[in-house]
């Protein structure tokens, strides 16, 4: 090989080891325009206040299809549509949920892939199919306009990591890592209201009185049934009973459980009553009720017989000490609501918590509940030291006049002393009237708020049927058989005594 072919050989060879090193070179630092991380998802969204609805899309795979949640404010009250606008009391799990959906930031990219979405649960809910697995939560804000503040499909929780959920925008593809606190998005409607139905203190209750009729629904009659009347002494803690034989006990775990019950009930679902039911009760029961109104009760185990609201599973009376008597109407069992999971479900993940039942819920206001206030009598002093011994001589009566001239010092030294238990006598029966005079003022006090705090309850019953899980309803529904315990009285077998002065002489006849 010649001279000259070597050199163009080595010519050629540097030149490709020039070029493999060109391209092989380090990159100049430059950010990638696709790389969005670190950036903020929704940064016009910057104050919860902004938010007028929420909404919150699952996939139920029982059903196959999106459960959603939504709620929206409507002249600055949160209310749930899906519902028949049921006021929602957790105003709280608004705010709340609002801001979290605030500063999210873009963490790592995950995948570009539409085909990670399963793998990393970021499936749209709206669009899942039946026996879609890997599908995610959609959150969704807007304003009062309808404008789109945020909107977030929220899908698995990464491995080991807290807070943080493979995330990706609806419409988009990509998938990202992101910190987020989930705890506040739920799409069950008891997570968005106030719960504690009756909201009272358990050891404030006075007397619970149950009443067990049932109705003749063919006939329209009620039937008379068992009557239970039982008293609480909060001090003692005690429970009490009218008519108990010697050989009969209260059976207060029975009892303490049925208090607990009630002060722990709370809300499954609601239904709104016809409108002409709802106004009734806000006018004291002076109902007029069509023919839809009285559909919707019947339907739901309520008659009105002569003018009276019934229930086909009795009445019980809850009295409170500050003259607040709920009245507790049992209905029938509610279809296709399921009441949530109980001790007694014993762990199982299957278990939907048993059935619930309708409860028609009032409040009546009984003054006589409320202890009458400690007015002490008035003592008559004048009767007891004579009507002119308790008022000041006047300043022209001739006795004064003489009992002060010179000379008159027996008559001033016996009128000192009168004055005196007069002015004791008096001061005694202004504190007595004082002392009146605050007892009924604090006692008026309660009646006041008692009579008050009725009429907010009424507000809130009013419009609706609520439902209960039937598991509460066989703690709160107890007849005397199921809370009084029946003992065998002792029999004592008769022993023929021999007469005095008899001996035994141990002979067996």
């Amino acid at each position: 090989m010649s001279e000259q072919i070597k050199t163009v050989i080595y010519i050629a060879v540097a030149s490709v080891s020039l070029l493999v090193a060109w391209m092989a070179r380090p990159a100049s630092p430059s950010r990638d325009p696709l790389n969005d991380t670190g950036q903020a998802f929704f940064a016009d969204f910057t104050d919860p206040l902004d938010a007028a609805s929420l909404e919150i899309i699952e996939f139920d795979e029982e059903t196959a299809s999106p459960r959603a949640c939504r709620a929206a404010r409507h002249e600055g009250v949160w209310s749930i549509p899906s519902h028949e606008n049921y006021a929602a009391d957790a105003e709280n799990q608004f705010a709340h949920a609002a801001t979290s959906m605030m500063g999210l930031i873009k963490g790592s990219i995950v995948s570009d892939s539409p085909s990670d979405h399963e793998l990393y649960g970021v499936i749209d809910p709206t669009q899942a199919e039946p026996g879609a697995i890997g599908v995610g939560m959609r959150i969704t804000l807007e304003s009062e306009t309808s404008q789109t503040l945020a909107n977030l499909i929220i899908g698995k929780q990464a491995k080991g990591q807290d807070k943080q959920y493979f995330v990706r925008e609806p419409g988009r593809v990509r998938v990202y890592l992101c910190t987020i606190d989930t705890d506040n998005f739920s799409t069950r409607f008891e997570d968005w209201i106030e719960r504690d139905l009756l909201q009272l203190d358990s050891n404030e209750i006075a007397q619970i009185s149950m009443n067990d009729y049932s109705i003749d629904e063919l006939n329209q009659k009620l039937i008379p049934g068992d009557e239970l009347e039982l008293n609480y002494d909060k001090d003692q803690r005690t429970w009490s009973i009218n008519e108990l034989a010697e050989n009969e006990t209260l059976l207060d775990t029975k009892l303490n459980e049925m208090k607990r019950a009630l002060a722990d009930l709370e809300i499954v679902d609601v239904h709104r009553k016809p409108a002409g039911l709802s106004s009734g009760l806000r006018a004291e029961d002076q109902l007029t009720l069509d023919s839809a109104a009285i559909g919707s009760l019947q339907s739901r185990g309520y008659f009105i017989i002569r003018n009276r609201l019934l229930s086909n599973k009795g009445e019980t009376y809850v009295r409170m000490n500050d003259g607040v008597q709920y009245v507790l109407r049992f209905g029938e069992i509610a279809l296709g609501v399921s009441g949530p999971e109980t001790d007694d479900d014993q762990g199982d993940a299957s278990s939907t918590g048993g059935a619930s039942r309708y409860l028609f819920v009032t409040a009546e206001f009984r003054q006589d509940l409320i202890p009458l206030p400690d007015i002490q009598p008035v003592p008559d002093f004048s009767a007891i030291l004579g009507v002119s011994e308790l008022t000041s001589p006047s300043a022209d009566d001739d006795s004064a006049e003489e009992d002060a001239l010179p000379g008159s010092e027996e008559s001033a030294e016996s009128q000192e002393p009168n004055d005196q238990i007069a002015e004791a006598f008096a001061e005694a029966r202004r504190k007595i009237e004082q002392e009146n005079q605050r007892e009924q003022e604090a006692y008026d006090q309660k009646v006041e708020q008692g009579q008050q705090r009725v009429r907010e309850l009424n507000d809130r019953f009013a419009d609706w049927y609520y439902v209960m899980s039937d598991s509460a309803y066989q703690k709160i529904r107890l007849k005397r058989s199921d809370v009084v315990e029946t003992s065998e009285p002792v029999v004592i077998e008769e022993v023929d005594v021999p007469p005095a002065g008899t001996e035994d002489d141990g002979s067996v006849n």
